[in-house]
């Protein structure tokens, strides 16, 4: 489904079936006690057996105490079917965040809180009366012409009329709630600027022409919000109007039809039953198009992590290291092609291209995430066929500054593999955090906030190298890790990188700090001669000026000895770069 014809999920499926149906069932409960009114209060009033109006009494006493469960009972169905709809379209907003890169937080939370508001209103408080009051209006008028016909005219006509009136107001109020909320999508906008330049802003001597923009911004949402409730407003008024009208209109056509007291009492009676639910009605409208006004927004928005919620197809999950490979095929990031790759068990690849950009997007390819052709292949799978579930087992990915999720540090460690019972003391080890986590309040069940909070920033790189590599996946890619880690750290990635038994695939902008024996994958060569792109460096020393020249490395004699790879049986050879 494209964004342009993006629709909200189904309302009347599932258990919101059942719940919807139970609603209308307190509507019809509510017009049968109406009947019973309208049958025993005639007793009660008019029947010389007091035996008889005992239990007409007794019965409308009953009656009434039910009315007021069963009223209950509606507003908590409402709510429920509410709540359930609400959180499907609350997943799948986090959902489509989670899939697309360009989602603000701001914009995120707003669509959960605000947008999400207007539709549960419309389910539990514009849909609920509907389901409710339409049969309970049916049969008040059944019931009243029971008693006579004139008197089921009488409640008609001020009902037909109120439904005119708010098809009539429908539009202008849909108008107004689109109009109010643009106003308040300006006034949060400029707010949000407006805090994030504070520094800029009082540098510059701009705070009171920033606090009259603010203000300026605020007026124009307080004069849409009011024209808003002036349409709610009237809207309301007639509902509330409509209801007093047809117990007038009963009054008065039973004392011009000279019937007796008691019809007019019960009558008169059986129509104040409708007061409540007449009024919730008037209400509908302006429930109805916040939420249309909403819906533009929701629905559009839920299309990208639709496939996130379809259910995962069944396979197994991860790799063995000793049988890892990786190949690169055809692969096309963001219009530009990739040279290819193809490296065995044991290998750490160096990406390394003149444009960082190019670097990121193939990294985000390898782990994944981000690729419009070709495919990338891992232990023998294509990342492109296989689940989410499958990918996250089959690559460890690692990545500076990227927040952690708020939970356990367990759970940050497991989250790649949450079903894995594995105890992590063991990755914690190889990252150095065993004595770190040990001093931690709730050891590895303390809770990190806020990104990572109580751990420093080169601790939270370490949590997450410790999850790329938890499971010990066929692939591990490192991207710019070490730069968070810092100089008194990066002997652990060393040390990582070593102890993998996959391929591993680094990006770094100082790789001789912690690489000692790697196959450069140069993304800036041309796909034109076979392995052309691939340079295998190895030095005792460790790695030594990557792509640099003999003369600005040292003695071309002592130098790093580089092997071109990818080449057939026997083609092996020294390269010289001088």
């Amino acid at each position: 489904m494209t964004r342009e014809h993006a629709a909200l999920p189904a309302l009347l499926v599932g258990a919101r079936r059942s719940l919807f149906a139970r609603l209308v069932g307190t509507g019809l409960a509510q017009a049968g006690l109406v009947g019973v009114t309208a049958v025993a209060m005639p007793v009660l009033l008019a029947s010389p057996d007091a035996v008889r109006r005992g239990a007409a009494a007794a019965v409308l006493l009953a009656g009434a105490l039910a009315l007021g469960l069963v009223r209950s009972r509606e507003r908590v169905l409402g709510e429920r079917l509410g709540q359930h709809y609400v959180q499907e379209i609350r997943v799948g907003l986090v959902a489509s965040s989670l899939v697309d890169d360009r989602s603000s937080l701001g914009i995120t939370v707003a669509r959960t809180t605000n947008d999400l508001t207007s539709v549960r209103n419309w389910i539990a408080l514009g849909i609920t009366p509907i389901a409710v009051g339409v049969p309970l209006i049916a049969g008040t008028l059944v019931a009243l012409a029971m008693l006579s016909p004139m008197l089921a005219v009488a409640v008609a006509v001020p009902m037909t009329v109120l439904a005119v009136v708010l098809l009539l107001l429908a539009r202008v109020s849909y108008d107004r709630s689109r109009r109010l909320r643009r106003q308040r999508g300006r006034l949060a906008a400029h707010v949000s600027d407006t805090v994030h330049a504070a520094g800029s802003i009082r540098a510059g001597g701009g705070q009171r022409r920033e606090l009259r923009q603010v203000e300026r911004r605020g007026h124009q949402v307080m004069e849409a919000a009011v024209e808003r409730a002036r349409v709610a407003g009237h809207i309301r008024g007639a509902a509330v109007a409509a209801a007093a009208v047809a117990a007038v209109a009963v009054a008065m056509v039973g004392a011009w039809s000279a019937l007796p007291g008691g019809t007019i009492a019960t009558a008169l009676t059986v129509v104040g039953v409708l007061a409540g639910p007449v009024t919730d009605l008037g209400r509908v409208v302006e429930y109805r198009q916040s939420y249309r006004a909403a819906r533009r927004i929701l629905a559009p928005a839920l299309v990208a992590g639709s496939v996130l919620r379809q259910p995962l197809p069944r396979g197994t999950a991860g790799g063995d290291p000793e049988t890892s490979t990786l190949e690169v095929r055809g692969l096309v990031v963001r219009g530009a092609s990739l040279p290819d790759l193809d490296v065995g068990p044991g290998a750490t690849v160096l990406v390394r291209s003149a444009d960082p950009v190019r670097v990121e997007t193939a990294m985000r390819a390898l782990a994944g995430l981000d690729a419009e052709a070709g495919h990338v292949r891992v232990a023998g799978r294509s990342l492109a066929d296989v689940s989410s579930d499958e990918r996250r087992a089959l690559v460890g990915h690692a990545a500076r500054d990227l927040p952690l999720e708020r939970g356990t540090l367990a759970r940050a460690v497991r989250y790649r593999r949450p079903d894995s019972t594995e105890p992590i003391g063991a990755v914690l080890a190889t990252v150095g955090l065993v004595e770190r986590v040990a001093r931690l309040p709730d050891q590895e069940r303390t809770t990190l906030r806020r990104g990572g909070e109580p751990l420093s920033p080169a601790e939270r790189a370490q949590v997450r190298l410790a999850r790329a590599l938890y499971g010990a996946p066929p692939l591990l890619v490192v991207d710019h890790l070490d730069a968070q880690l810092g100089r008194g750290r990066v002997e652990v990635l060393r040390e990582s990188l070593r102890a993998h038994e996959g391929v591993a695939v680094v990006a770094s902008d100082h790789p001789e700090a912690f690489l000692d024996d790697v196959v450069i994958w140069d993304l800036d060569s041309g796909s034109g001669e076979p392995g052309s792109h691939l340079v295998q460096v190895r030095d005792d020393r460790g790695l030594v000026g990557v792509g640099d020249a003999p003369d600005q490395v040292g003695d071309p004699g002592v130098g790093p000895e580089r092997d071109v790879v990818g080449r057939g049986p026997g083609d092996d050879q020294q390269v010289d770069l001088g």
